[in-house]
């Protein structure tokens, strides 16, 4: 019991003890008639008490000490309760001559130890509460004799150690509640002699391993409590008798994963937690059939996947919590067979996007936690299967709030009694929308913004070709045409006769100018320059355009992919239609080449220049040497 329970058994045995018969007005709060309550004056137990008195209760009574057969006038006492008192010690034969006892509580007090003898000949106890106090160890035989005892409280102790063979004598025994002590071990025959034992709680204690035969003789086990212990692994064949077992609790310890089929013959479980472990993953066969299993908790693990249809042979689980784990995305195959599925719950992991079938198999769905993960959008229809979806929680998301968020914003708008979220949903992207929530947008802000980080520009180049300049130069050779007439000495003889004429020789010279024919072609240098080149640019038109998909939920990115499509099918076409041009304008730069240098071939002759002959003579007299000569 927690201390508010504890307070409220003080004031509840308070208002007992205040009331009066002729001023009850009150009967449940009233002590009956065979009831007695002593509150804080009382300092010790009285001895006699009326005889109609069946059940006593001492309330933070100011008794140090229970003596020795301190209720032995009394043997009607069915009932004895010290709560809250500051009692350090119980004496031995305390409750001696208590034949008809059957109840025993002694809670929230200052022991430490219990000797043995305290409980002897209490041959019809059959409840003994022995919680909140501050008990170190228990003593073999200290439950000697209590043959008819059922339940025994030993919770919220300091108890370090127990002897074995403490609990052999309580045959009866149903329920045994160790939890919220300081146990490090248990025996392996600690609990052997138990066989009715139905409930056993061992839960926040130290314990680091469980006996894999502890709970052999353990026959009627329906509740087993291992929870806030230290426990790094189960063995595989430890629950024996699993067929009866309706409650096992193993959350808030350090196992990092379970066997091989471990749950499997549990017929009758109805509570199985699992959470606040270090499980990192599941093996493939983990669950058997468990019809009445409706409750599954596998929260605050390191979980980031999930075998296929794990939960499948739970067909009838109605609450899954897979919270505060390390899931980055989902399967719908991890939800296989659990179409009795109502709340499924998904907080504080790291899922960044989901498909739009992963929730398909989950049609009785009605509530859905996906608070505080990473998603920035939903995929359109991901709600579609959810007929019967009435709560969702989805705040504490990076939400971007652009185009593809439209299908989530209007169905937030058309749906809003079903968004439960704690906080608001607020946008996260684009900047200026950051910290806005999201239902107070309108649909024509949630825009997908294209920016290309540069312009693409195709420059095409043509090929310059350029022609070897040729100067063809014909060099004729110097021809020096020198005509040498022959020295003619017209001789004339006249007949002898007187007088005789005789006429001076003359030699005529015939001096040509020597003539030197030079024939100049002009230089021809036939240059085929082609026609100047302008690089042609190609720029995509990629300003920014603002999309915005019709409320009909188009598909936003499958139009982007085939605009982008068609304008690169456009772009490409082009290009080849250059470079076709390109190859055909070179083709004809070099046919024009070949054509210009045909015609020099064919018109570079020599043309001569005419040149002229001049014959000179010169007559000259003969002198008288030269006629002597002559």
């Amino acid at each position: 019991m927690s201390m508010s329970g504890r307070k409220v058994v003080f004031l509840f045995l308070s208002l007992l003890f205040e009331c009066s018969s002729p001023q009850c007005e009150m009967e449940n709060y009233c002590p009956k008639e065979n009831q007695d309550v002593f509150d804080a004056a009382t300092t010790e137990i009285p001895r006699v008490l009326k005889q109609t008195v069946t059940e006593v209760f001492f309330v933070e009574s100011e008794i140090k000490t229970i003596p020795k057969g301190a209720f032995a006038a009394n043997p009607q006492l069915e009932k004895v309760e010290f709560v809250g008192t500051p009692t350090v010690s119980i004496e031995a034969g305390a409750f001696e001559g208590l034949a008809a006892l059957e109840h025993i509580e002694i809670s929230g007090t200052q022991l430490t130890s219990i000797p043995l003898g305290v409980f002897k000949d209490l041959s019809n106890l059959k409840k003994l509460i022995l919680k909140l106090n501050k008990l170190r160890n228990l003593e073999k035989g200290l439950f000697d004799g209590l043959k008819k005892v059922r339940e025994l409280q030993l919770h919220v102790n300091e108890i370090e150690s127990i002897e074995e063979g403490t609990f052999d004598d309580l045959e009866s025994l149903t329920m045994l509640h160790l939890a919220k002590n300081k146990l490090p071990s248990v025996p392996t025959k600690m609990f052997s002699k138990l066989d009715k034992l139905q409930t056993l709680r061992l839960y926040e204690n130290q314990l680091t391993s469980i006996p894999e035969e502890i709970f052999q003789n353990l026959t009627n086990l329906k509740e087993i409590a291992l929870q806030g212990n230290k426990i790094t692994e189960l063995s595989p064949n430890l629950f024996p008798h699993r067929d009866k077992l309706s409650k096992l609790l193993l959350d808030n310890n350090l196992l990092t994963d379970l066997p091989q089929e471990f749950f499997v013959g549990f017929p009758l479980i109805k509570t199985l937690t699992l959470h606040k472990n270090q499980l990192t993953g599941l093996p493939p066969v983990l669950f058997g059939e468990m019809p009445k299993l409706t409750d599954l908790s596998l929260s605050q693990n390191n979980l980031i996947s999930l075998p296929k249809g794990i939960f499948s042979p739970l067909k009838n689980l109605k609450k899954l919590d897979l919270s505060k784990n390390h899931f980055a995305t989902l399967s719908a195959d991890y939800f296989e067979g659990l179409k009795n599925l109502t709340d499924l719950n998904l907080l504080n992991n790291t899922i960044k996007s989901l498909d739009a079938d992963t929730f398909e198999k989950l049609a009785s769905l009605n509530t859905l936690k996906l608070a505080h993960n990473n998603l920035r959008t939903l995929p359109k229809d991901i709600f579609e299967p959810l007929t019967k979806l009435k709560k969702v929680y989805l705040n504490d998301n990076p939400w971007h709030c652009d185009c593809k968020l439209i299908y989530l914003y209007l169905w937030m708008k058309a749906n809003t009694d079903k968004i439960q979220s704690k906080s608001p949903e607020v946008c996260e992207y684009p900047e200026d929308l950051k910290g806005q929530e999201v239902m107070s947008l309108t649909e024509d802000q949630l825009v997908c913004t294209t920016t290309p980080p540069t312009t693409t520009t195709l420059t095409t180049s043509l090929p310059t070709t350029t022609l070897p300049t040729t100067t063809p130069i014909t060099t004729l050779p110097t021809t020096t045409t020198t005509t040498t007439l022959p020295t003619t000495t017209p001789t004339t003889t006249l007949p002898t006769k007187t007088p005789t004429t005789t006429l001076p020789t003359t030699t005529p010279t015939t001096s040509l100018p020597t003539t030197t024919p030079a024939t100049t072609l002009p230089t021809t240098t036939p240059t085929t320059t082609p026609p100047r080149t302008t690089p042609v640019i190609f720029t995509f038109p990629m300003e920014p355009a603002s999309q915005r998909p019709s409320p009909s939920f188009t598909y936003q990115g499958r139009s982007q992919v085939q605009q982008c499509k068609a304008r690169m099918v456009t772009y490409t076409t082009l290009l080849v239609v250059e470079i076709v041009c390109i190859l055909v304008l070179v083709k004809f730069t070099l046919s024009l080449y070949r054509l210009l240098q045909c015609r020099e071939r064919q018109y570079n002759r020599v043309n001569l220049t005419r040149f002229s002959y001049r014959k000179e003579v010169i007559l000259r007299p003969v002198r008288e040497a030269e006629t002597v000569r002559l």
